[in-house]
């Protein structure tokens, strides 16, 4: 059966107004490099020339565009543009703009996360968001501390008062690791807890999240003794993770409100008569795994230079 077209007559006036859209097409430079790269003749644009036409359209969209925030594309980092098949026929399909380009770049580092508890921002933080100058003594040693372990094959406890910029530099950390093609789960404690708690039941869910703990190239244990803490919790989630990782040489960062002592009595206050060895066997855990080092220093919540 053949494939009829139906074709509709043009009044006099439409058929003045095609002309003028044809002959702008054929004068537009956009369009006569589309075509001469596509090895494509003029009088395609006969017979195509609302596609050609849509498709200006859509890359005026583009024209003084200052960034990913002030697209209005429908698909936002994406153009609607016009390529050549294998066998000739133009066909529409979607690009990244070069600021979309310039975005997935610069997150790339992001498919390397196993566990990735943070935000888009979080994604963005090194070593060069933080000026040193303006920083404290114990805020310099931190940083260093946590630099200098890049080299070595132990991570860092770094304990203090909430809101000195533990978390900040821990992040720091991970993205360098993570921008290095390593595997690394960034896991803020309390709330992997909750979560695996209100997921008892799903088997499954629970394994895969002790897996990529256990195995990735690095973990990073965030507020650790600050979450719900049960035998259950210490000794079937928490214990085998930093096992095994001690077993197996695998890097492994802590941040914490408390020292090793006051986190060895949050462990302990579990109501059981091995609660003290259990606490112990955490506590020798992150000491075979990670360096000691304070962050002291008041909140930095609300200052300008949070870190």
């Amino acid at each position: 059966m053949e494939r009829q077209t139906i074709k509709f007559e043009l009044s006099e006036e439409q058929k003045k107004q095609r002309f003028l859209q044809i002959e702008a097409l054929r004068k537009d430079a956009r369009i006569r490099n589309f075509l001469k790269q596509h090895n494509l003749p003029l009088s395609i644009l006969d017979e195509y020339s609302s596609k050609f036409i849509a498709w200006l359209e859509r890359l005026s969209k583009c024209q003084g565009c200052q960034g990913l925030r002030y697209c209005i594309q429908p698909l936002t980092g994406r153009v609607q543009t016009l390529d050549v098949d294998d066998q000739g026929f133009l066909m529409d399909i979607y690009r990244a703009c070069k600021y979309e380009r310039e975005e997935e770049k610069r997150m790339m580092h992001r498919r390397n996360y196993k566990i990735f508890d943070g935000s888009y921002n979080d994604l963005l933080i090194n070593e060069e968001n933080i000026k040193l100058e303006k920083e404290s003594h114990e805020y310099i040693e931190a940083f260093v501390a946590m630099t200098s372990s890049y080299e070595t094959d132990r991570g860092v406890y770094l304990y203090g008062q909430p809101g000195t910029g533990k978390t900040y530099l821990c992040r720091m950390a991970a993205n360098h690791y993570a921008k290095d093609g390593m595997t690394v789960s960034f896991v803020n404690l309390p709330q992997c807890v909750q979560d695996l708690k209100q997921n008892m039941t799903d088997s499954k869910y629970r394994l895969t999240m002790i897996s990529r703990m256990k195995f990735c190239d690095v973990l990073f244990l965030d507020d650790i003794g600050s979450e719900s803490i049960s035998a259950w919790t210490r000794d079937e989630i928490l214990f085998p993770i930093l096992e095994y990782r001690m077993n197996n040489r695998l890097k492994t960062y802590f941040s914490s409100n408390y020292t090793l002592p006051e986190l060895k009595k949050q462990y302990a206050k579990v109501r059981e008569e091995s609660a003290e060895v259990a606490a112990l066997r955490i506590i020798e855990r992150i000491q075979a795994l990670a360096v000691l080092c304070p962050l002291l220093g008041r909140s930095r919540r609300f200052n300008e230079n949070v870190g």
